[in-house]
């Protein structure tokens, strides 16, 4: 009994010990991290299906960005009505004449990362780069 009560402070400590040194991750503010990166290519498809669903075609990347105000959640600097870039990645949305098609891709503008692509069906893909390895 006498040791069941030395090994409950023990135990405390210890876990107070691994928290203090197991470093803390820090999301780097010109990074976007495999996370974000799958979760705006979700909130993109999901947007997609909004409008087609609403407008009978699908929308350009300027028109998704006003339904779901990412501008302000993730700081796009745009390169033209179809592409952006977002943080360390390059976002590219592209819609059919016909509104009926669309295509996405997000990818790093440089080095070995993950990408991410989605079209019409709502499945989304990821990959990496020949030659880098898998994360």
């Amino acid at each position: 009994m006498k040791n069941r009560f030395l090994l409950i402070p023990l135990v405390t400590i210890a876990a107070g010990l691994a928290v203090v040194a197991v470093p803390r991750f820090q999301e780097s503010k010109d990074q976007l991290s495999a996370k974000q990166a799958l979760a705006l290519v979700r909130t993109l498809s999901s947007a997609e299906a909004t409008m087609r669903f609403k407008d009978a075609a699908y929308g350009s990347l300027r028109d998704v960005m006003k339904l779901e105000r990412l501008d302000q959640r993730y700081g796009f600097d745009w390169v033209d009505n179809s592409s952006a870039t977002v943080k360390d990645y390059r976002l590219s949305l592209v819609t059919a004449a016909d509104g009926k098609h669309y295509q996405i891709s997000l990818h790093p503008s440089s080095g070995c990362g993950i990408s991410f692509f989605s079209n019409e069906s709502g499945v989304i893909y990821q990959g990496n780069a020949l030659g880098c390895s898998t994360p």
